[in-house]
């Protein structure tokens, strides 16, 4: 589905340091009305939380985060970490309707 943007940004999730951010571009087929910059807003403030972890596989952590606040609507981030890197992934972001 395309190329993947990388990202500089330092923060902590999951007691995690991270120093990236890679952004797949999945969220493009169902959501157009999410972008890049409204992603990396949501994952600033991530900053220091701790999410439960939904599946371990080959060393990766997925996970989700929800509801994250943009200009006070919810979202719902699925993320990944990597237990042999610094980089946050965003599988994918959308709007969600109600909170969890």
């Amino acid at each position: 589905m395309g190329e993947r943007k990388e990202y500089k940004l330092v923060l902590t999730v999951n007691k995690k340091k991270i120093s990236r951010v890679i952004i797949d571009n999945h969220y493009k087929e169902n959501h157009p009305e999410v972008n890049n910059e409204i992603i990396l807003s949501l994952v600033k403030t991530l900053d220091g939380k701790i999410f439960p972890i939904e599946e371990r596989k080959n060393g990766f952590e997925y996970f989700v985060a929800e509801p994250t606040y943009h200009k006070e609507k919810p979202y719902r981030l699925v993320l990944l970490l990597y237990r042999h890197d610094d980089f946050l992934g965003v599988i994918n972001a959308f709007r969600v309707r109600r909170e969890k």
